[in-house]
């Protein structure tokens, strides 16, 4: 939303309907949330963002750092596919656990070690327990069986280049303003 077209419905709100506007739905770079956040003085507009937006940034982000990083990409490294894998895990994640901050945080940081896990590297502990657990190695876990990872996961050296990045986006301050939109 242009900036100048909001600002006009959050002021006119008051004159018009006698209501203050309390969340504005934007993205990452809204500049029109700065000029509103202050509109009705001391009763402060909260920002919220969509959870497609802040699922993006994984993408986003990763494929920065990728190009930024020389060696990361590549075959049995980080490739597009990957990407793609961890910005979904990562969408499920907070749309699983919209109603807890907690689990949100604890679901997304669960999925990046999940989805950088191999045979040679379990890196499961942190995935739900149980047979309707959505990690297929718990499950199986659970069951008795023996399971054998399909995905070759991530070296630990890209794993140590990523995980910085994908942890800010476990923030509590930005997970607190993803809303189901």
């Amino acid at each position: 939303m242009e900036s100048v077209g909001a600002f006009r419905i959050f002021e006119r709100s008051v004159m018009k309907r006698e209501l203050q506007y309390t969340e504005y739905y934007g993205d990452d770079d809204s500049k029109a949330f700065l000029k509103m956040k202050d509109i009705y003085g001391e009763d402060i507009v909260t920002k919220l963002e969509c959870i497609g937006h802040v699922q993006k940034r994984v993408g986003s982000r990763l494929s920065k750092l990728k190009k930024k990083t020389k060696g990361l990409g590549g075959k049995g490294k980080l490739t597009d596919k990957f990407i793609d894998k961890l910005q979904n895990f990562y969408g499920i994640a907070i749309r699983s656990n919209a109603g807890s901050i907690e689990k949100m945080q604890s679901a997304v940081i669960a999925a990046f070690f999940h989805c950088c896990s191999s045979n040679r590297n379990l890196m499961h502990r942190q995935c739900p327990d149980g047979k309707d657990s959505w990690c297929r190695y718990k499950r199986a876990l659970s069951d008795k069986r023996q399971y054998l990872e399909k995905s070759p996961g991530l070296p630990n050296s890209v794993m140590k280049v990523i995980k910085a990045t994908y942890l800010e986006l476990c923030d509590k301050n930005l997970l607190k303003n993803a809303c189901m939109v």
